[in-house]
């Protein structure tokens, strides 16, 4: 009994040092709706793993954000939502509109998931 009560400890603890915390997804926001009230998608794409950068186009991410800036107007606040199988899910209040953000942190805290939809 000992033994199995002490291998369900160390795989907990395992599972606890390389999972995410809220504090790293709270940060990680900060930095997203900074840089994204700022214009600057070169910070937001910097905060990308290396291999979703390798899959996402730097070119076509600043399109993008320069779309959403100008359609949507600034970030005013943002709530988390609920955690899903692609990752954390944020409502994003712009300007002009609601969407949702989907985001994923790595072990690394880096983002592996960046998606913006219409809520």
């Amino acid at each position: 009994m000992k033994k199995i009560i002490s291998i369900i400890v160390f795989l907990c603890s395992i599972q606890l040092s390389y999972s995410q915390t809220d504090v790293d997804y709270d940060d990680l926001m900060k930095k997203i709706i900074s840089s994204f009230n700022k214009n600057k998608s070169k910070s937001i794409f910097d905060l990308f793993s290396t291999d979703y950068q390798k899959i996402n186009n730097y070119n076509d991410f600043e399109k993008m954000i320069q779309t959403y800036t100008k359609e949507l107007g600034k970030i005013n606040s943002n709530e988390f939502w609920l955690e899903g199988e692609k990752g954390n899910c944020y409502l994003l209040e712009f300007d002009n509109a609601t969407m949702v953000l989907i985001v994923k942190l790595s072990k690394e805290n880096k983002i592996t998931e960046f998606n913006i939809d219409e809520y």
